[in-house]
């Protein structure tokens, strides 16, 4: 585990010390930055990124992220997204 990171910059200087196997990002971070960029980076490094946000309707472009899941979320539906994220990552 690389995290928690409350900015952008706190979660891009923790990337770049270790690559995660996959990024849980919510879209508000601290202090009303938005997490897009962050994600936008994290696919580029072709890191797996879990969306996790209070909003209804969140707007990715296609592929940019594995999931998005709408708070609250179980452990249950955390443990079954991840799991064939992890296993592929596994696989390569």
């Amino acid at each position: 585990m690389a995290g928690p990171a409350a900015t952008k910059a706190d979660a891009e200087r923790l990337v770049a010390v270790r690559t995660p196997d996959v990024a849980i990002v919510d879209i508000n971070l601290r202090e009303g930055e938005r997490a897009n960029d962050l994600i936008d980076r994290l696919h580029e490094r072709r890191i797996p990124v879990l969306v996790v946000t209070g909003y209804t309707n969140v707007s990715l472009p296609p592929g940019k992220a594995e999931a998005i899941l709408e708070k609250p979320v179980s452990v249950e539906t955390l443990l079954a997204v991840l799991h064939p994220i992890l296993a592929r990552r596994a696989d390569r």
